[in-house]
């Protein structure tokens, strides 16, 4: 006679409650790195996409603030990526094997759980630190792209003069009205890595405070005032 407590649809969900679950409470611990992966992703490309846009906007022409401001930004967004890649990588030290401490079947099942969950526990920690290093390196960055909007070189001009090339020359010529070698004024200092340079001069033609910006080749030295 059958059973009546056996029920062979319930008999298989259990089975493949079981089949579902307990697989992946033991490996708990790849999931948390699967998890800590993601965000490294995310982390090396704000870390590149920083690296570049530093160097497309000439971060050495800042004001000293900025420079240290982006160096850390940079800093921090790297050690968020060493932490990510420790929390990924680095294995956890879980003591002697399972097999060894088990005394029967039982036990040798809750110990590999307990071990699975201490070990995503763990590395779920390291996420979190790297997390809030990341963070805080977009504090930084935020707080650096502001300082090199707002904050000005305190060195950013400096009164000097432009000696001309034919070029040069002939396009003063055409802007001012005379042709001259050597053009005074007020050099923007923070011009002279592009590939032009602006001066402002008191003078060009019947216009007062002007700023002429010349092509890099067109001018063969700039000489400029101390302090």
């Amino acid at each position: 006679m059958p059973d009546p407590s056996f029920d062979p649809l319930l008999t298989s969900v259990q089975e493949a409650v079981v089949q579902a679950y307990y697989p992946d409470r033991v490996r708990a611990a790849t999931g948390a790195r699967t998890r800590a992966q993601a965000a490294q992703s995310v982390v090396t490309v704000f870390a590149g996409g920083l690296v570049a846009t530093f160097t497309l906007t000439s971060l050495s022409s800042t004001a000293v603030v900025t420079r240290i401001g982006g160096c850390l930004a940079v800093a921090l967004w790297l050690l968020a990526a060493v932490l990510y890649v420790r929390a990924i990588s680095t294995a956890v030290p879980l003591g002697l094997a399972a097999a060894s401490v088990a005394r029967d079947g039982r036990s040798l099942i809750e110990e590999v759980l307990k071990r699975g969950d201490d070990e995503a526990k763990r590395v779920d920690q390291r996420q979190v630190v790297a997390n809030r290093s990341s963070v805080v390196a977009l504090g930084v960055t935020v707080l650096t792209l502001a300082l090199a909007l707002f904050v000005d070189h305190p060195d950013k001009s400096r009164l000097g003069w432009l000696v001309l090339g034919p070029e040069g020359q002939a396009v003063v010529a055409a802007l001012c009205g005379n042709r001259t070698e050597r053009v005074e004024g007020e050099i923007d200092l923070t011009t002279l890595t592009g590939q032009f340079i602006s001066i402002t001069v008191d003078r060009c033609g019947s216009q007062r405070q002007v700023t002429l910006r010349l092509p890099k080749n067109a001018v063969t030295a700039v000489l400029t005032k101390e302090g």
